[in-house]
């Protein structure tokens, strides 16, 4: 079924229309920080590469990574922004190198200024080519595919969601265009320059009919398609006041496919009569809320948000999914983290695990472990302040030299007179402290005590197999004084500790150095992570426990 003109523009009319108009514009725009195409210097670790065009034979331009692990990985599908092409650099590239995932970042024809760009089947065709050369020539689960894209970026993951022809898993747009008509006369009266992007893109002269179909909220709902995939739009609530995307084309974009989804209804007045009364759906007062306060208050709930950022607004129908976030036109730095992956092992391994607070507190790197190991047996003995071999703040049983027997004898009597598989230590952080600043070498010294201590104890069987986890990187600015400098010296210090451990059998997990770009954003107060990034800890074990 064709969506018609006058079904599905879902624009507010009338006197919610006036209003809106005269809210956009209060405040000048600025152009959006994510199209920002001046940054072009990207890691050697991704290569430049030439994928021939399905459509008409040109070479399409991409970077491309390919995951190191031994065991397939998911595929993260970046698009680059409006005004971009494949050279933009992608702030997510450091969390891909730290969570070790397939990546491809495609040109689709570059900026969204000429015909064969913004929405054209040449962009689709060049998308599905990407994916395929990826696939192709990296280390990918076919089923763990995911496209992602901010600002024109999101306007093409929304396209590819409606449009492409492969079974990606899931579409995460953020900040995203939604209806490129009502975009270029937002842009004609905001003065800037996409309203003569799109009609470059467009041949030359305005055609709102062509303007449509190179829309995504007026094509049809491959709902058949799209039955096992999964659609996250994302919209801070400031964009249209700070940035160049009015956070009506989520909204409205979120209705369109809701209310099609679970009505079978796509024009405007029975999706506005059906939105009074299913929650399910944005109304027009909450969008009217939305956009001239800037806030919703009957829907903040203090548990909810992004990051530290207040989630506003969120509702979902099926696979469809709308947050609206405190925050304008962006894409949140810990984006990856909200990817849907699949990321579980079921080989009932069992583990014994030694660390600091890091590994005992709620959400930590053992617990991220065990949802990654959900048959797995994994008796974790760590505390908090624990060091390799110093007394902490005086502390002697946080000492774990002088403690490891009574640790491991706790191990053994939970264990249940099962052998390990696994023994797996994670310390260093403590005693990279301030305090310990002159004892350094002492560090490497009770390293290879401990170690020593753990693999003649009777605990360790011939076949447990022995790792230790580098202790994670500590924020070098805004720091609590006890951590002053301890970043400098785990950099002189965890190849060290990689050294000693292999030296004494023991498998090295460098943590350190992957999380070194992204640990600040996820670590409030510079030395212990949120889940998310200490799921990335446990992502690295389990590649190497897979590893036979």
């Amino acid at each position: 079924m064709e969506v018609k003109n006058e079904m599905i523009s879902i624009r507010l009319t009338g006197v919610c229309a006036f209003c809106i108009f005269c809210v956009h514009l209060l405040v000048a725009q600025q152009d959006p920080t994510w199209d920002n195409t001046a940054k072009t210097a990207w890691s050697t670790a991704f290569q430049q590469v030439q994928i021939p065009s399905s459509a008409d034979g040109t070479l399409q331009q991409a970077y491309f990574f390919k995951s190191t692990q031994k065991h397939p990985q998911p595929l993260i599908v970046s698009l680059h922004t409006w005004s971009g092409d494949y050279q933009q650099r992608d702030p997510m590239t450091n969390e891909i190198l730290a969570r070790d995932w397939n990546y491809i970042h495609p040109n689709f024809r570059g900026a969204n200024n000429k015909p064969e760009s913004m929405g054209s089947s040449s962009v689709l065709s060049d998308i599905k080519d990407a994916i395929e050369y990826a696939i192709k020539n990296g280390n990918v689960d076919p089923a763990d595919v995911h496209v992602i894209g901010v600002s024109g970026g999101g306007y093409a993951t929304l396209f590819a969601y409606m449009r492409l022809d492969y079974p990606v898993k899931s579409f995460s747009a953020w900040a995203p265009i939604s209806d490129i008509e009502a975009w270029y006369w937002e842009s004609i009266g905001r003065r800037q320059k996409y309203a003569d992007d799109i009609v470059a893109a467009l041949g030359g002269t305005f055609d709102d009919t062509e303007a449509r179909r190179r829309s995504p909220i007026f094509q049809d709902f491959p709902k058949e398609k799209r039955q096992n995939a999964s659609l996250y739009i994302y919209e801070g609530i400031h964009d249209g006041y700070t940035g160049s995307v009015p956070i009506t084309h989520s909204l409205n974009m979120y209705n369109r496919l809701a209310a099609e989804l679970k009505y079978k209804v796509t024009d405007l007045d029975s999706i506005g009569q059906l939105a009074r009364l299913d929650n399910d759906l944005v109304s027009a007062n909450e969008i009217i809320d939305l956009l001239t306060k800037r806030t919703l208050p009957l829907s903040i709930q203090p548990e909810k948000d992004l990051f530290g950022r207040q989630v506003y607004l969120e509702k979902s129908v099926g696979t469809i999914h709308l947050t609206i976030f405190e925050g304008g036109h962006e894409q949140l730095p810990q984006a990856l983290s909200y990817i849907p992956v699949n990321d579980q092992v079921h080989t009932p391994y069992h583990i014994l695990t030694i660390g600091d607070s890091n590994g005992q507190l709620a959400g930590g790197w053992v617990d991220q472990l065990q949802n990654r190991l959900p048959h797995a047996r994994i008796i974790n003995i760590s505390q908090s302040g624990r060091t390799i071999g110093f007394d902490n703040g005086g502390r002697e049983e946080l000492n774990a030299l002088k403690n490891i027997d009574n640790y491991l004898a706790e191990g053994q009597r939970k264990s249940d007179h099962t052998a390990y598989d696994f023994i797996i230590v994670c310390l260093g952080t403590n005693d990279a402290k301030y305090e310990f600043r002159d004892r350094q070498q002492e560090v490497l010294e009770n390293f290879s005590a401990l170690l020593r201590r753990i693999r003649k104890h009777r605990i360790a069987t011939r076949k447990t197999r022995l790792l230790c986890i580098s202790p994670p990187p500590i924020r070098e600015k805004d720091i609590e004084n006890k951590y002053v400098g301890g970043n400098e010296r785990l950099a002189k210090l965890v190849p060290q500790l990689k050294a000693k451990a292999i030296a004494l059998g023991f498998e090295f997990v460098d943590v350190y150095h992957p999380l070194l770009g992204v640990s600040d954003y996820y670590a409030k107060d510079g030395v212990h992570m949120a889940a998310a990034g200490q799921a990335i800890i446990a992502n690295s074990i389990v590649s190497t426990l897979e590893q036979q």
